[in-house]
């Protein structure tokens, strides 16, 4: 740790007469010696954790120190992953398979393989081109592969018992926010209004989607019915265009650069950007099982450091340039660069004339909150994918990389930011993921 790093961020001194450097400020101290030298203690855990300079930096200044210790401790307990940053133990498993889907949601994965980033933290990866949603999901369950690209629900469903049978897993991280379309064939051109899509046929990449799940959030909110006024179809991402282009659907709601294609190939128009619907919603994450944690535990936090650092890396604007071009190649997501650029750059053509710049279009910020796993396992109740009575905040906390609130206040002496059950705003309508049980009941309709 660079000598006087952690005063970048914090310094006070306190009413005790003791200067508190670094993570936690001093404000209203009333904390023990023994709290105090834990602060110190998890100071000296996040620079082991997280052993590169400016991949702590960013860290520190997006999500703070207070954050960063809550997403850490729910996976591994804080006291055995200080044991592991600095005892620097052998990997259990140097040679592991990840799985990916050919979307640019696989970024971070890429890019990581790509700037040697997995090599950097002792890894040799390969990456596995999997077609489908349902697949990946399997491959992770029956363990050929490690860890995995999964839309964010999955680890929501699997540890809930969804379809069969409790595959407990977590979210390591959040690969990227954003970064889909719903996008409707030429020919409903003038049919934008959702009022006026009943008998459509849309394509979706799973039933336990979060695509699918916003679009049925969407039509039911221009008053459909989205179990009897549409039907879905699960087709993979790569045949989204091609099922556009002879007729099977009317429309998809996926991950890109599908809709960049359709407009590019002059089959399909952007209604609108998923962040249109729910602005910075997760998309894809890293999942793997719990039981793949704990038998690959330094393994494990070798693949998180990796991957945080890789999801800071391809959110800073001035790595983009030159990723259309690697993410375009056969192995990866096998597309014309200049498809995925419009994607990742953010100027785009719609396909109804004009030309947009939404800079934000895809984001690749790494770290989860619990109000995104609140609203998708609600929406899983609301449409009878999950039982309705639930514990969603504890799934949430059970699934996603943050640990209770509660916990790390009296471990640390310090308040946890309020937005780990915070507040999400989809179609401008406010969600308190604080109140999941008021929300499913004034949206579920009379049997």
């Amino acid at each position: 740790m660079e000598p006087g790093e952690f005063n970048r961020y914090r310094y006070a001194v306190c009413a005790c007469g003791q200067p508190h450097h670094g993570t936690f400020a001093a404000e209203d101290c009333k904390r023990s010696v023994e709290e105090s030298v834990a602060s110190a203690t998890d100071e000296i855990l996040i620079a082991s954790v997280f052993p590169d300079l400016r991949t702590r930096r960013q860290l520190l200044r997006s999500v703070g120190a207070a954050t960063l210790l809550a997403a850490l401790g729910d996976i591994l307990p804080l006291g055995t992953l200080r044991a592991l940053a600095q005892e620097r133990a052998p990997l259990e498993k140097k040679d592991i398979n990840v799985g990916f889907l050919a979307i640019t949601c696989a970024t971070p994965l890429v890019m990581a393989k790509e700037k040697g980033i997995f090599e950097k933290h002792g890894l040799n990866v390969a990456l596995q081109k999997i077609p489908g949603i349902g697949l990946i999901r399997d491959k992770m369950i029956n363990g050929e592969l490690d860890v995995s690209q999964q839309v964010m629900p999955v680890a929501i469903a699997t540890s809930a018992g969804a379809g069969g049978n409790v595959v407990p897993a977590k979210v390591l991280t959040i690969l990227n926010q954003n970064g889909n379309s719903l996008v409707l064939a030429l020919k409903h051109k003038d049919n934008r209004d959702p009022r006026n899509w009943k008998g459509f046929r849309f394509a979706v990449p799973f039933d336990q989607s979060h695509q699918a799940l916003q679009l049925r959030h969407y039509l039911a909110e221009a008053g459909l019915d989205p179990d009897k006024d549409v039907v879905y179809r699960v087709v993979p991402p790569s045949e989204y265009v091609s099922n556009l282009r002879v007729g099977n659907i009317d429309g998809f709601l996926g991950g890109e650069p599908g809709g960049q294609r359709a407009v590019v190939e002059g089959v399909g128009f952007i209604h609108l950007l998923s962040r249109d619907i729910w602005e910075n919603h997760p998309c894809c994450s890293v999942t793997a099982t719990d039981a793949w944690i704990r038998q690959h535990p330094n393994t494990f936090l070798a693949v998180f450091r990796a991957l945080v650092e890789a999801g800071l890396y391809s959110s800073a604007p001035e790595n983009r340039a030159g990723m259309a071009e690697i993410l375009a190649r056969p192995e990866y997501i096998n597309a014309p660069a200049n498809v995925i650029q419009q994607v990742i750059g953010g100027r785009f053509a719609d396909g109804l004339g004009a030309v947009r710049n939404v800079p934000d279009r895809i984001k690749f910020d790494p770290f989860p909150q619990y109000s995104m796993a609140v609203w998708l396992s609600v929406q899983m109740s609301r449409w009878n994918m999950l039982p309705a009575d639930i514990d969603h905040k504890r799934l949430a906390q059970t699934v996603m990389l943050a640990v209770d609130a509660k916990k790390i206040l009296a471990q640390q002496g310090v308040d946890v930011p309020e937005l780990k059950f915070g507040t999400e705003r989809i179609l401008g309508k406010e969600f308190d993921s604080n109140e999941p049980d008021q929300y499913l009941r004034s949206v579920r309709r009379a049997n």
